[in-house]
């Protein structure tokens, strides 16, 4: 049985089941079947608006009626919010951009070194409050440093000897450190030189254990009894150094905090500092970039001289902390 495709409805005039349909008197369509001749037709549903227009037209337009509507007029509505956002659009841009405006965002931040704080690849330094000056070290240097105090970085230089001002006095340290400078002067010398030097550091090492603050720097001697030869180290650094250098007397830059520039540390006027120290580079690890050497480089690549790098290394670091300059180690290492 073939069905009519005109709709959903009963069988019309213009179905295909004519007069010599398969239909007939004892078909199964009585009298009282829905398709009798007073049956009511179904009217067809209402055209409704595509998923695509009804999302154009929400996307366009907010909150518009965009409910069942034909196609025209989606589209005509999609078209009439197109212009009306065009338009004020234009309005707007031509209102606020007449011109290019630049805001002044002020000059930043500064510089750690414009602005007096360490910067990186520097060595900081600090005074330790009612200390003495150390005699080899700089008299600027000193005026400008800033009192330690616990929230200054383990990582700075401590200056300062002996108590003073409402401290009291420290004789003994005193005495210690004029010795010291004294053997100092004595140690370039071949003959008895390093005997001055040596003897000067059995004394800071007994003073130096009855010490906190010294403690922990003095180095263990060495099982065999051997005798550092410091004062041939110190003649071929002090040597090396100075080809190195292009006869640079300075032997170690800090930061100033006051000049905001790097500025020497010893007073280049004694000479006790800058020999002791003439191997600053090599023995010291205080993270200044730009400066070091390694000590095979500042021995003048001399075997001997290396070796008694390792014999004499900590007891320079204690002489160093005797005189008033306190490195951030306890104890100098080896590059």
């Amino acid at each position: 049985m073939r069905s009519s495709r005109s709709g959903r409805g009963g069988l019309g005039a213009g179905s295909r089941l004519g007069a010599g349909s398969r239909l007939g008197a004892g078909s199964r369509l009585g009298a009282g079947s829905r398709l009798g001749a007073g049956s009511p037709r179904r009217r067809p549903p209402p055209p409704r608006a595509s998923r695509r227009e009804f999302l154009l037209a929400r996307r366009l337009c907010y909150r518009a009626a965009v409910g069942i509507a034909p196609r025209r007029s989606a589209f005509a509505l999609s078209v009439g919010c197109l212009v009306a956002l065009s338009v004020a659009v234009g309005a707007a841009g031509a209102a606020g951009c007449a011109s290019t405006e630049y805001v002044n965002e002020g000059p930043g931040q500064p510089t750690p070194r414009a602005s007096g704080t360490l910067p990186p690849g520097s060595v900081g330094v600090c005074k330790q409050p009612e200390t003495k000056r150390p005699p080899i070290v700089s008299e600027e240097l000193w005026a400008h440093a800033k009192p330690c105090t616990p929230r200054t970085p383990a990582s700075y230089i401590r200056l300062g000897y002996a108590k003073d001002g409402a401290a009291g006095a420290d004789p003994e340290a005193e005495q210690l450190a004029e010795r010291v400078l004294a053997a100092l002067a004595e140690g370039p010398k071949p003959d008895g030189g390093n005997n001055q030097v040596t003897g000067a550091i059995r004394a800071v090492r007994a003073y130096a254990a009855r010490k906190d603050e010294l403690r922990a720097r003095v180095v263990r001697e060495s099982a065999t009894g051997q005798t550092c030869d410091v004062t041939y180290l110190l003649n071929t650094m002090s040597a090396a150094r100075s080809k190195l250098s292009g006869g640079e007397a300075c032997t170690a830059e800090v930061f100033d905090p006051e000049t905001r520039a790097d500025a020497c540390l010893f007073d280049t006027k004694r000479p006790e500092g800058l020999w002791l120290s003439s191997g600053w580079s090599c023995m010291t690890f205080t993270g200044a970039l730009g400066n070091e050497a390694s000590c095979h480089q500042i021995c003048g690549y001399d075997d001997y001289c290396a070796r008694q790098v390792y014999c004499a290394a900590g007891d320079v670091n204690l002489l160093l902390c005797t005189l008033g300059v306190c490195l951030p180690e306890p104890s100098a290492g080896i590059k």
